[in-house]
Protein backbone atom coordinates (compact mmCIF):
# COMPACT_ATOMS: atom_id res chain seq x y z
CA UNK A 1 0.00 0.00 0.00
CA UNK A 2 0.93 3.97 -0.77
CA UNK A 3 0.78 6.45 1.95
CA UNK A 4 -1.18 8.13 -1.39
CA UNK A 5 -4.03 5.12 -0.67
CA UNK A 6 -4.04 5.73 3.23
CA UNK A 7 -3.65 9.21 3.73
CA UNK A 8 -5.81 12.24 2.02
CA UNK A 9 -2.62 14.42 1.78
CA UNK A 10 0.54 12.47 2.56
CA UNK A 11 3.70 14.58 3.61
CA UNK A 12 6.88 12.69 4.16
CA UNK A 13 8.52 13.48 7.90
CA UNK A 14 11.93 11.53 7.94
CA UNK A 15 13.63 8.45 6.20
CA UNK A 16 12.70 5.40 8.45
CA UNK A 17 15.70 3.73 8.41
CA UNK A 18 17.26 7.29 9.30
CA UNK A 19 15.52 6.89 12.92
CA UNK A 20 17.44 5.41 15.78
CA UNK A 21 15.50 2.57 17.70
CA UNK A 22 13.57 4.40 20.65
CA UNK A 23 15.48 7.93 19.94
CA UNK A 24 13.40 10.94 20.01
CA UNK A 25 13.22 12.57 16.83
CA UNK A 26 11.70 16.02 15.62
CA UNK A 27 9.74 16.98 12.36
CA UNK A 28 7.52 19.71 11.64
CA UNK A 29 4.53 19.82 9.42
CA UNK A 30 2.76 23.20 8.90
CA UNK A 31 3.20 24.87 11.81
CA UNK A 32 3.51 21.93 14.47
CA UNK A 33 6.43 20.21 15.92
CA UNK A 34 6.26 16.29 15.92
CA UNK A 35 8.13 13.94 17.85
CA UNK A 36 8.91 10.30 16.01
CA UNK A 37 9.46 7.16 18.09
CA UNK A 38 10.90 3.91 16.23
CA UNK A 39 10.16 0.86 17.98
CA UNK A 40 10.87 -2.11 15.85
CA UNK A 41 9.25 -1.82 12.93
CA UNK A 42 6.73 0.32 13.98
CA UNK A 43 6.96 4.19 14.16
CA UNK A 44 4.84 6.62 16.74
CA UNK A 45 4.16 10.23 15.71
CA UNK A 46 3.01 12.15 18.34
CA UNK A 47 2.46 15.87 18.59
CA UNK A 48 6.27 17.22 20.01
CA UNK A 49 5.14 19.49 22.77
CA UNK A 50 5.48 18.70 26.33
CA UNK A 51 1.66 19.34 27.71
CA UNK A 52 3.12 21.10 30.89
CA UNK A 53 5.41 23.72 29.61
CA UNK A 54 6.12 23.41 25.61
CA UNK A 55 9.35 22.25 26.13
CA UNK A 56 10.21 19.99 22.09
CA UNK A 57 9.83 15.93 23.12
CA UNK A 58 12.76 15.63 20.89
CA UNK A 59 15.12 16.90 23.33
CA UNK A 60 13.62 14.29 25.77
CA UNK A 61 14.49 10.64 26.13
CA UNK A 62 13.26 6.92 26.14
CA UNK A 63 13.06 5.17 29.78
CA UNK A 64 10.95 1.95 29.53
CA UNK A 65 7.46 2.60 26.94
CA UNK A 66 7.81 6.26 28.35
CA UNK A 67 8.56 9.12 26.23
CA UNK A 68 10.62 11.73 29.40
CA UNK A 69 10.56 15.36 28.65
CA UNK A 70 13.86 16.96 29.19
CA UNK A 71 12.72 19.78 31.02
CA UNK A 72 10.63 18.91 33.97
CA UNK A 73 10.51 14.92 33.23
CA UNK A 74 6.68 14.79 32.27
CA UNK A 75 6.24 11.29 31.13
CA UNK A 76 4.05 10.19 27.75
CA UNK A 77 3.73 6.44 26.46
CA UNK A 78 5.81 6.77 23.07
CA UNK A 79 2.90 4.40 21.44
CA UNK A 80 -0.31 5.95 22.46
CA UNK A 81 0.74 9.48 23.77
CA UNK A 82 -0.89 9.06 27.08
CA UNK A 83 0.90 9.97 30.60
CA UNK A 84 1.33 6.65 32.65
CA UNK A 85 1.85 9.06 35.74
CA UNK A 86 -1.76 11.41 34.77
CA UNK A 87 -4.11 9.58 31.80
CA UNK A 88 -6.00 12.72 31.74
CA UNK A 89 -2.52 13.92 30.14
CA UNK A 90 -2.49 12.95 25.77
CA UNK A 91 -0.35 13.88 23.58
CA UNK A 92 -2.03 13.74 20.11
CA UNK A 93 -1.11 10.81 18.02
CA UNK A 94 -1.57 11.50 14.23
CA UNK A 95 -1.91 8.44 11.65
CA UNK A 96 1.10 7.36 10.25
CA UNK A 97 2.19 4.93 7.41
CA UNK A 98 5.45 3.64 6.48
CA UNK A 99 5.82 3.40 2.74
CA UNK A 100 9.04 3.28 0.40
CA UNK A 101 11.34 3.85 2.86
CA UNK A 102 9.35 6.75 4.10
CA UNK A 103 7.38 7.92 7.38
CA UNK A 104 4.22 9.79 5.92
CA UNK A 105 1.96 11.59 8.11
CA UNK A 106 -1.45 13.09 6.67
CA UNK A 107 -1.46 17.03 6.15
CA UNK A 108 -4.90 17.43 6.52
CA UNK A 109 -4.82 15.75 9.96
CA UNK A 110 -2.45 18.33 11.47
CA UNK A 111 -4.01 20.96 10.11
CA UNK A 112 -7.31 19.94 11.92
CA UNK A 113 -5.21 19.50 14.92
CA UNK A 114 -4.22 23.07 14.33
CA UNK A 115 -7.39 24.64 13.98
CA UNK A 116 -8.75 22.86 16.90
CA UNK A 117 -6.54 22.21 19.23
CA UNK A 118 -4.36 25.51 18.63
CA UNK A 119 -1.05 24.84 19.67
CA UNK A 120 1.43 27.75 20.42
CA UNK A 121 2.52 29.12 17.86
CA UNK A 122 6.47 29.32 18.26
CA UNK A 123 8.09 32.34 16.76
CA UNK A 124 11.53 30.43 15.31
CA UNK A 125 13.26 33.24 14.11
CA UNK A 126 13.43 35.03 17.27
CA UNK A 127 15.88 34.70 19.89
CA UNK A 128 15.11 31.18 21.51
CA UNK A 129 12.05 31.69 19.92
CA UNK A 130 11.51 27.63 19.48
CA UNK A 131 12.06 27.00 23.46
CA UNK A 132 9.44 29.86 24.67
CA UNK A 133 7.66 28.79 28.42
CA UNK A 134 3.73 28.01 27.25
CA UNK A 135 2.61 28.36 30.60
CA UNK A 136 4.73 30.55 32.86
CA UNK A 137 4.81 30.01 36.54
CA UNK A 138 5.82 31.32 39.70
CA UNK A 139 7.87 28.42 40.23
CA UNK A 140 10.29 30.13 37.94
CA UNK A 141 10.23 33.72 38.27
CA UNK A 142 13.20 34.94 36.57
CA UNK A 143 12.01 33.78 33.12
CA UNK A 144 10.52 36.66 31.73
CA UNK A 145 13.57 38.81 32.76
CA UNK A 146 16.13 36.45 31.52
CA UNK A 147 14.12 36.81 27.96
CA UNK A 148 13.84 40.30 28.32
CA UNK A 149 17.74 40.34 29.16
CA UNK A 150 18.93 38.69 26.12
CA UNK A 151 16.25 41.14 24.05
CA UNK A 152 17.43 44.09 25.21
CA UNK A 153 21.00 43.46 26.56
CA UNK A 154 22.15 44.44 30.09
CA UNK A 155 21.18 47.58 30.94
Amino acid sequence: MTAESLLNKPVAVATFSDLNEKHPTHAKVLNTDLVLIKYGEEVSVLYGRCLHRGALLADGHIDGHNLICGLHNWDYRYDTGVSEYAPDERLHKFESVISEGQVWVDEEEVAEFEEHDTPARFKTDEYLGQYADTHPEATEPYTNYIKHLAQHGLS
